[in-house]
Formats: structure tokens, C-alpha cells, sequence
């Protein structure tokens, strides 16, 4: 008989040594004033989450601002007339969120994405314009700086690269920076000898990689100096973004502080991709994972999405590839919307508790939070629980279709933004998981569409409507032993869900009808898709008219501007 321990030790090597390794959490709050569904929550969140953690016996120990600008602070010293006002109600808040934390003996990490240089500090200061001068990384040395000095207690700032527009969003790095002299075609015809000049100073040449490193080691060294920390959100769209952290990263300097926070798959929040790729690739170096807890892209908490196993084996992944799994990242208020009080609660729950414990039982986790949430035990727990897993088997086939976000920040998409995230996320998750049936399923549905592909689309949405009429069934089964405002709140969530699946079903069958069209058009697909349309008409106008109760989610303006543009082009 061969001794379990040696089984043990050579399936999984390494999980006896992080049985009870603690990790570090962390509450995310945004704090931008611009983007509308991220703006400014209010800073009584941070109160509801630090008093929640508390109440489960697993204290927070961080608190992350997200969404800043890197120029808004204070004062630019070496450029006194760069043109620009300090966003004096952007540091209001800040203040009133650090004294929040502080009081409660929390840290306080600073997360900024915008790095755009100020076209009015550009046109003052053009110097700052050429990178391989290295003025624009010494400013952002000085910023880093600066905003310490605004914000002395604050603990750590970090950086995000690819959502804002200066910083390689797609294929362009900074908005109105170069090297040196602008090469065009009047430069490079009437004008050899700047061109010359050009070719005579461009040196050391510099990758997007190394621009990446660059900007992150200046930052970091201004942090060093400062007696802080720094870190990067690796978030990215695209395989191409990602290898640019690779090479930014590997060899970054030992000497300055660095820990790099990952989205809990690789790309945005897409349950069908891998783990994140860079925990595996950069291991000597610091990392946390962060959880959205079912929100932007899940439902916005106003529909079940409650994913414990998942939650709990992205983290026991993460800690066999490194040692340096430092800190779990919670981000549960997305668009004014909260985790807590909803049945995705369950998913903050989780991740406190994973972080104390890595090896708990997820099982063990059902019990406890319905136990604490809705008083039942036994096998009225069991029956919850079994209908709540159902939500996110919808979400992951419906949600993400194919393994492609189908949703606009969960809303039910216009016509563009959908079309836009087929394509892009298509070639995405055919190169992040490249597996024969991601693969084909990109393949049949952008490139080949045809009988296939209409069948399971529909097959996909059937299953779906069918797993939350029995999580329906399985929640009204307990009316006797649950509060009447509970049993209400979930099936009205599930019930709202529905809806979701069913406009959805409509909208991506006249979406493939119309990829079908555009290579083979023939009256029946025309008629079939003009069918889609008036059902998605038919029940907007329902919702409209009350007979089917509304729902954030269901962007009536987004179904309308789908039904218009794809009419358009069906030309009916």
C-alpha cells in the first residue's frame, strides 16, 4: 500500500507548506470623479465593508483607492506653468477616505490609472515630449513624490496601464510624445537633415516594454525614497499587453519596492480564461489577485453569480506558482451597486475567509454564510446553496458566451459595442486559451457561421433558462423555513435573470443571423432574424409598459439601438 502522504506529495507538492499561510485582504473602493460608473462611491462603503469583515471575524488589513489621476494633486514645481488646476474635490475625498481608514488602522494603497501628460504642460514645456531624454520619468518621479506629500499617511501608490487612452490601449503608447523631432512625410522629404538629426540622438532604443519598466522604476524609486510602497495592476485586454508586462517586469530592479495585482483570470474578469499568466511567468516577485465578487461583468450584484470553488481554486493555483502570494484584493461596489446584502455576499464572504484559510472547505463556507445569512441548516442549506451554484454556470455560459464577454459592463449590449467585443475577445480567448474548442467555436461563430453555431447558441440559452427555473423551484421549496423577504429577493433576482437571458438570446441569434447574411444571404436566415427582432421589440415593450418588471440591466436604449442598426443592415 503506498502512504498517502507520498500520493499527497507528488500530485500536489507544494499545498502542505500554505496550509496556514495568511494573507493579506484588501477593499477596493473607486475614486475616480470622471468615469460615471466608478465615480466617487461613497466613502460610508469602506465603513460597511471594514464593519462586515469585522462582524465575520476576518478584518480587512488594506484599503485601495482606485481610479486616480496621476496629475491632479499637487502643484508641478518644475513646471510652474503647465496650465492646470489641482482637483482640490478629488483630494477632499481622498483625505476623508484615508482619515476614514486610518481610524480604523488600515493601509492605504492609491491606484492610478490615468498618466496622460497634460497637453497644456506639453505645448508649455515640449521638452517633456521626448523620451529618450528622460524629463517625462523624471516628472513622474516628482508626481509620485508630490502626492505623498499631499497625502502623507498614505501607504502605497500604484499604477494601471490599459484602460485610459494615453497608455497603449490598443496599439498608439503616449498621445503626443516622441522622440525628440516629429518625423513626417514633409520632415522626411524636404527636410533630411532633421531626419538625420533624428537617427544621430535615437538612442538607447526602447521597447514598449522598456517604457513600461521605465515609468514603474521611477515610481517605485519614488516611493523608496518616500518611506512607501509601490505596485502595478497587470490588468490587460489583450495577449500583446500582456507580454509587454512579461518583458517590463522580468528583470525589474530588486532594490525597489514592486507587487503586482492581478485581476483573478487573465484579462478582464472572463471566467473561461486561465489564472493570470504573469503570477506563473514572474514568481521571484510579489503578487495579489483581486476578485470582483460578481459585479462589473457578472450582473452588478442585481442577479445571482456566486462563485466560491472558483474563488478558492484561482487562489490555490496562485500559491503553488509563487511563494509570494501577498495579498487578495476584494472589488464588490461597481456602478453604485454592493455585494453586500445580496446573495453575492457569499463571494466576499469566501475570500476573507480563503485568505485566513486557504484549505477550508468551500462546502463548509455554504454552510456557515446561509447559516449567518438566512438561518438555515441541514439540508434547507444544502438546497440553497445548490441553487445559488446555478447562478454562475448562467453567467459563464450566457455572460460569456463561446467564452466571449457578450454584456457591456453587464448591461445588455447595443449593437457596435457587440459586435466590437465578439471580434476583439474572440481573437483573444483564441490565443489566451487556445483549446480545440475555443478555437472552433471562435472559428464557427466570426469565420464559418452557420446551422452549427445557431444551434449552440440556442442550446446555450435553453440550458440556461432551464437552470434558473429549477433554482426558482429550489428556492420556493423553502418558503416555510425562510424569512418572506428573503424568498422574495432571490427569486425576484432569478426572475430578473431570466429576462436578461431571454433579450440576450434574441439579440446574439440576430447578430449570428446577420454574420450568416453578410456571407450567404438567403430569405429564410432574413426572416429568421427579423423574427429575433420583433421578440426583442415584443418584450421591451412589455418591460415598458410594466407587464414585465424592469431592470438596470436591460438597457431597453441598448435593444433599440440593436434592433435599429441590425434592421438596417438585413436592410428590413
Amino acid at each position: 500500500m503506498v502512504p498517502e502522504r507520498m500520493i499527497d506529495a507528488n500530485i500536489y507538492p507544494s499545498r502542505n507548506a500554505y496550509a496556514s499561510k495568511k494573507i493579506e485582504k484588501e477593499f477596493l473602493l473607486f475614486s475616480s470623479t470622471k468615469a460615471g460608473h466608478v465615480c466617487l462611491s461613497p466613502t460610508q462603503e469602506i465603513t460597511n465593508y471594514l464593519d462586515y469583515a469585522e462582524k465575520i471575524g476576518s478584518e480587512f488589513d488594506w484599503v485601495q483607492l482606485h481610479s486616480g489621476d496621476i496629475f491632479n494633486h499637487s502643484p508641478l514645481e518644475k513646471y510652474p506653468n503647465c496650465g492646470f488646476d489641482v482637483d482640490e474635490k478629488t483630494n477632499c475625498f481622498i483625505d476623508e477616505a484615508i482619515s476614514v481608514c486610518k481610524a480604523r488602522g488600515k493601509k492605504v494603497c492609491y491606484m492610478i490609472g490615468n498618466l496622460t501628460p497634460l497637453d497644456s504642460l506639453l505645448e508649455a514645456y515640449p521638452e517633456v515630449r521626448n523620451l529618450h531624454n528622460g524629463l517625462f520619468f523624471e516628472l513622474i518621479h516628482d508626481v509620485v513624490c508630490g502626492i505623498f506629500k499631499r497625502f502623507p499617511t498614505l501607504d502605497e501608490v500604484g499604477f494601471y496601464f490599459f484602460e485610459c487612452p494615453t497608455i497603449l490601449h490598443y496599439t498608439n503608447f503616449f498621445r503626443n510624445m516622441h522622440y525628440g523631432h516629429v518625423i513626417n512625410e514633409d520632415v522626411m522629404k524636404n527636410h533630411r537633415d532633421i531626419w538625420a538629426d533624428q537617427e544621430a540622438h535615437a538612442y538607447p532604443y526602447l521597447t514598449d516594454g522598456d517604457h513600461l519598466r521605465l515609468i514603474s522604476q521611477a515610481a517605485a524609486q519614488a516611493c523608496k525614497e518616500c518611506g512607501k510602497t509601490f505596485r502595478v495592476l497587470t490588468h490587460v485586454w489583450f495577449p500583446f499587453q500582456e507580454e509587454m508586462l512579461y518583458e517590463a517586469f522580468r528583470d525589474f530592479p530588486t532594490d525597489l519596492p514592486l507587487l503586482l495585482e492581478h485581476n483573478y483570470t487573465t484579462g478582464d474578469f472572463n471566467p473561461h480564461l486561465p489564472a493570470p499568466g504573469l503570477i506563473r511567468r514572474l514568481p521571484h516577485l510579489h503578487h495579489a489577485i483581486v476578485f470582483c465578487c460578481g459585479m462589473e461583468y457578472h450582473g452588478l450584484g442585481l442577479v445571482p453569480c456566486c462563485f466560491p470553488e472558483d474563488i478558492q481554486a484561482v487562489i490555490h493555483q496562485a500559491m503553488e506558482e509563487t511563494p509570494n502570494l501577498d495579498k487578495i484584493v476584494i472589488r464588490p461596489v461597481w456602478d453604485g451597486f454592493s455585494a453586500l446584502n445580496t446573495p453575492n455576499e457569499m463571494n466576499v464572504f469566501t475570500v476573507l475567509r480563503s485568505a485566513d484559510q486557504p484549505k477550508v472547505d468551500t462546502d463548509d463556507l455554504w454552510d456557515e454564510w446561509i447559516q449567518m445569512k438566512y438561518g438555515l441548516t441541514g439540508d434547507n442549506a444544502l438546497k440553497l446553496a445548490d441553487a445559488l451554484r446555478k447562478s454562475y454556470k448562467v453567467v459563464s455560459d450566457v455572460f460569456f458566451e463561446f467564452g466571449i464577454r457578450a454584456n457591456d459592463h453587464s448591461h445588455i449590449p447595443a449593437f457596435h459595442h457587440l459586435e466590437s467585443r465578439l471580434h476583439n475577445y474572440g481573437k483573444a480567448i483564441k490565443q489566451w486559451a487556445s483549446t480545440p474548442q475555443n478555437r472552433q467555436n471562435v472559428h464557427d461563430l466570426l469565420v464559418n457561421p452557420g446551422r452549427k453555431i445557431l444551434r449552440l447558441q440556442r442550446e446555450k440559452h435553453e440550458d440556461a433558462l432551464k437552470l434558473i427555473k429549477e433554482a426558482l423551484s429550489q428556492v420556493n421549496d423553502l418558503r416555510e423555513f425562510m424569512k418572506e423577504e428573503d424568498i422574495n429577493d432571490i427569486c425576484r433576482r432569478y426572475e430578473d435573470m431570466y429576462t436578461w437571458v431571454t433579450l440576450h438570446e434574441d439579440e446574439y441569434d440576430a447578430y449570428v443571423r446577420l454574420l450568416i447574411h453578410r456571407r450567404n444571404p438567403s430569405p429564410e436566415n432574413t426572416a429568421a432574424a427579423a423574427e429575433a427582432m420583433a421578440r426583442l421589440k415584443m418584450l421591451t415593450d412589455k418591460i415598458r409598459s410594466g407587464e414585465i418588471r424592469n431592470n438596470y440591466l436591460f438597457s431597453l436604449d441598448h435593444v433599440d439601438d440593436f434592433v435599429n442598426e441590425c434592421s438596417k443592415q438585413f436592410g428590413i
